[in-house]
C-alpha cells in the first residue's frame, strides 16, 4: 500500500531541516578549499536560473564586500547572450540538480576558456568532478528551501575565503538565527489568517533584500498556484507598479539596516496611503550584516508559502503535474 502523503509535507520538512543543514555545511571546508580556483579572479559571474538565481543575486553582494567585481546573470542569457570575457574571468554556477538545459550551456561555453569556475550544487547533482561543491540532498519537494539557503551558505564560503570580508565571523550564527526563524512558523500562520493573498501579493527589498523579494514571491506562486505573486526592488516599485497597487492587497516588505532601509520605510508609508495591508519581515537581528541577512530573512517567506497553501487548499509538493492540463503544458518544453 502506498504512502498517504500529507500536503505539503515534504516542504514542511525540509524547510525545518534547515538549521541542522547549513551547521553541517560551515564544519565542512570543501567551499573553501575550491574558492582556490577563483582566488585571483577580478571579476566574477554569478549565474542561475529562478531560486538559484535569487542565490546568485545573494551572493554577488557577498562577493563585491570581499573586494571582488561581482555580477549575477540568469543562466538563459548568460548562455545566449554571453559578455565579453576576459582572461581573469570567473564564474560560480549554482544549480540544485546540475541539470538545467541552459546553466549546463554557461558552463560548457564559459569552461572552454577558462578553468577559473565553480558549480554549487546538490548531492547526487548531474555535474560532478573538480570545482564542484555540494550543498544538501536532493529535495523532494518542488518548493526548494534548504538547498537555496544551502547554496548561500556556500557563497559566503566562498567569499570569505577569497577576501576575509568584515562579516565572516558573523557565518556562524547562521544555524542559530535560521532556528529561531524556522520557529517562528506558528506565527506566521496566524499572521495570514485574515490576510488576502489572492489574487496577487507584492514583495519589496532593496540591495541584498531584493533577492529576498524575488525569492519570496516565487515560493508564493510555487506553494499555492493561485496567487500571482511579485517580487519588486524596492526602487522600482515606486517607477510605475506602486499605482496598479489595490487597497487591501497584501505587500510584504523585507527590512534590514543598511542603504536601503531608508527608501524601503517610505514605500511602506505610501503603501499606508494606499491601504495596502503591508507586513514586515525581519528574522535576521540587526546586527548580521546586511548581506548575509538573505540566509535567515528568507525562512519567514518560506513559512508565508507553506501556510498559504495549507489555507488555500493547495498541495505545494504538487507542482499542478496532477492537473491535465498543466502536465501537458509541460510536456512542451525541457528545462
Amino acid at each position: 500500500m502506498a504512502e498517504q502523503h500529507e500536503p505539503g509535507g515534504y516542504l514542511r520538512a525540509t524547510l525545518g531541516s534547515q538549521p541542522a543543514e547549513l551547521a553541517r555545511l560551515l564544519s565542512d571546508d570543501s567551499a573553501e578549499r575550491a574558492a582556490s580556483r577563483l582566488r585571483d579572479c577580478p571579476r566574477i559571474f554569478l549565474v542561475g536560473t529562478g531560486t538559484s538565481f535569487h542565490g546568485a543575486l545573494a551572493g554577488q553582494f557577498m562577493l563585491r564586500s570581499a573586494g571582488v567585481e561581482a555580477w549575477a546573470v540568469r543562466a538563459f542569457e548568460f548562455a545566449n547572450y554571453p559578455p565579453a570575457f576576459r582572461d581573469d574571468d570567473g564564474l560560480i554556477l549554482l544549480s540544485h540538480r546540475g541539470s538545467k538545459r541552459f546553466s549546463r550551456d554557461s558552463l560548457e561555453g564559459f569552461a572552454q576558456g577558462s578553468r577559473r569556475w565553480l558549480v554549487i550544487t546538490g548531492e547526487g547533482s548531474a555535474i560532478e568532478g573538480d570545482g564542484v561543491v555540494h550543498t544538501v540532498a536532493q529535495e523532494k519537494s518542488p518548493v526548494h528551501t534548504a538547498s537555496h539557503t544551502g547554496a548561500m551558505v556556500r557563497l559566503a564560503q566562498v567569499a570569505t575565503a577569497i577576501g576575509h570580508p568584515r562579516w565572516q565571523h558573523g557565518l556562524a550564527q547562521i544555524p542559530g538565527l535560521v532556528q529561531a526563524a524556522v520557529d517562528s512558523g506558528d506565527a506566521i500562520a496566524a499572521s495570514i489568517r485574515e490576510v488576502e493573498l489572492v489574487p496577487v501579493a507584492h514583495f519589496v527589498g532593496g540591495g541584498p533584500a531584493r533577492a529576498t523579494a524575488y525569492e519570496g514571491a516565487l515560493k508564493l506562486r510555487e506553494a499555492t498556484h493561485l496567487v500571482s505573486a511579485e517580487g519588486h526592488d524596492v526602487e522600482g516599485i515606486l517607477h510605475g507598479p506602486l499605482v496598479s497597487i489595490q487597497p487591501g492587497q497584501t505587500v510584504v516588505l523585507i527590512t534590514q539596516p543598511g542603504p536601503a532601509l531608508e527608501r524601503t520605510r517610505e514605500v511602506a508609508a505610501a503603501l499606508g496611503e494606499i491601504g495596502a495591508h503591508v507586513m514586515t519581515v525581519q528574522a535576521a537581528p540587526d546586527d548580521l550584516d546586511e548581506v548575509l541577512a538573505p540566509i535567515v530573512n528568507v525562512v519567514p517567506l518560506q513559512w508565508l508559502a507553506y501556510h498559504a497553501s495549507r489555507k488555500l487548499g493547495v498541495d505545494a509538493d504538487s507542482f499542478r503535474r496532477d492537473e491535465p492540463a498543466y502536465a501537458a503544458a509541460q510536456s512542451k518544453f525541457t528545462l
